[in-house]
């Protein structure tokens, strides 16, 4: 059993698709899962950011999941393409499938050589005939990913407050009167 979920009988789960595979994090972790929208490109950013998006006056960084899991890239999005928002930031996916409640008792340990990159795995879990890969998002990214994605945002954070205050500034300035 999964140290995570020790004192639990079942966790419920949110499924999503990336490519032909099924992932799956705890419902706890997703504030909201919305429609594809237009990102803001950061120069220099990680190759996997799309951007960052203003959700609600939240700067939430935008990653493309099938770049970070070096997957095939397709330029298209679909119908189904989603945007999770996933604690500090949103994760591109495929689709969002269903809602689901897994007995721990199915959940294993990830491969023991899926190699040293793979802290991002919590483990896999059974569910109906299906293998599920189940995500460890505290480890979702690395310490330098992390870092990198908490810089961007407080770069536009500080581009948009020059923003509000150049507006303010011409809001209040005096008019002339003729």
């Amino acid at each position: 059993m999964i140290e995570e979920f020790k004192d639990q009988k079942e966790v419920q789960m949110i499924v999503f698709k990336l490519g032909n595979e099924e992932y799956a994090v705890p419902i706890t972790s997703v504030q909201e899962i919305i429609m594809p929208q237009t990102t803001t490109k950061i120069p220099k950013s990680p190759h996997f950011v799309e951007g960052v998006i203003n959700l609600r006056g939240h700067i939430i960084p935008i990653i493309d999941g099938r770049k970070k899991f070096q997957m095939e890239v397709i330029s298209k999005i679909s119908n189904e393409t989603r945007i999770m928002v996933l604690e500090i930031i949103g994760l591109v996916v495929d689709a969002v499938s269903e809602v689901i409640h897994l007995q721990t008792a199915e959940i294993e340990p990830p491969p023991v050589d899926v190699g040293e990159d793979s802290d991002f795995l919590l483990g896999v879990g059974k569910f109906q005939n299906r293998l599920l890969i189940l995500l460890n998002l505290k480890n979702f990214l690395d310490i330098d990913e992390a870092s990198s994605l908490k810089n961007l945002t407080k770069v536009v954070e500080s581009i948009n407050q020059a923003k509000e205050t150049q507006l303010e500034q011409v809001e209040t300035s005096p008019k002339k009167v003729k």
